[in-house]
C-alpha cells in the first residue's frame, strides 16, 4: 500500500461512488479534513467505455428521479396549502351560517318565523356541506393519485439502487476472476520457466558429452595418424 506523499503515513483504501469512477478503488490521505493533503492513487484501472456509459446512464436516471420527487413534493405542498385555505373559508362560512341561524331562532321569539326562509337557509347549509364533502373526496382522490405516483417513483429509485448494487457485485466478481486468472497465468509461467531451466541443464549436459566425444575422436585421430606414419616408415624401408 502506497504511503501518503506528504505525511509519510499509511493511506486509506476507499471506493469511488460518483460518475464514471463508481466502484473503482483508490488510496487517499487518511488525515482528517483541514490536515488532508489531497493525496489520491487509483488501485483499479479505468472502466471500459461501455461500463462508463452504463454508469452515466444510471446516475442520470437517479438525478431525474430526485428532481421528479422534489417537484412532486412541491406540488403536493402547494395543493395542501390551497386545500387548507379552502377549508378555512368553508369553516368561516359555516360559522357565519350557524350564527345567522342562532339569530333567526332568537328573532323567532318576537315575530312569526318565515319557515320558507329558514328552510332555504337549511337547504343552503346542506348544499354547502355536500359541496364541501364532494370537494374533499375529489382532493382525496387526487392525493391518492399523487401517492401512487410517488410510490412508482420510489420503486424506480429502488430498482436503480438494486441495479447499482448488481453492477458493483459484478465488478467485484470480475475482479476476483481476473485475480484468479492472473494467479493461474503466473503459475503456468513459473512451470514454463522451470521447464526451460531443465532444458537448459539438459543442453549443458549434452554439450559437455559432445565435447568429451570430440576429445575422444581427436585422440583416436592422433593414434590413427601415428599408425599411418608407422606404415609409411615401413613402406619406405
Amino acid at each position: 500500500m502506497s504511503p501518503c506523499e506528504k505525511h509519510g503515513k499509511a493511506s486509506e483504501r476507499l471506493v469511488a461512488f460518483e460518475g464514471t469512477d463508481t466502484g473503482r478503488r483508490f488510496l487517499a490521505c487518511a488525515e482528517p479534513e483541514g490536515q488532508n493533503c489531497g493525496f489520491v492513487e487509483w488501485v483499479d484501472h479505468q472502466w471500459p467505455p461501455t461500463m462508463q456509459n452504463a454508469l452515466l446512464k444510471l446516475w442520470a436516471m437517479v438525478e431525474d428521479s430526485k428532481s421528479a420527487r422534489v417537484n412532486d413534493n412541491l406540488e403536493s405542498s402547494f395543493t395542501i396549502h390551497h386545500l387548507t385555505e379552502e377549508k378555512n373559508k368553508l369553516e368561516a362560512n359555516y360559522d357565519k351560517l350557524v350564527q345567522d341561524v342562532h339569530e333567526l331562532m332568537s328573532f323567532q321569539e318576537d315575530r312569526v318565523v318565515d319557515f320558507r326562509y329558514l328552510q332555504d337557509n337549511l337547504t343552503y347549509q346542506q348544499q354547502c356541506r355536500s359541496e364541501l364533502l364532494a370537494d374533499m373526496k375529489a382532493q382525496m382522490a387526487k392525493k391518492d393519485a399523487e401517492f401512487e405516483k410517488l410510490k412508482q417513483n420510489y420503486e424506480v429509485l429502488l430498482n436503480l439502487t438494486r441495479a447499482q448494487a448488481t453492477v458493483i457485485h459484478n465488478l467485484k466478481l470480475k475482479h476476483i476472476k481476473d485475480k484468479q486468472l492472473f494467479s493461474e497465468d503466473k503459475m503456468n509461467l513459473e512451470l514454463k520457466n522451470a521447464e526451460l531451466t531443465k532444458s537448459e541443464e539438459k543442453l549443458t549436459q549434452e554439450k559437455l558429452e559432445l565435447k568429451l566425444q570430440i576429445a575422444e575422436l581427436m585422440k583416436a585421430e592422433e593414434k590413427l595418424k601415428e599408425k599411418i606414419k608407422g606404415i609409411q616408415a615401413i613402406l619406405e624401408k
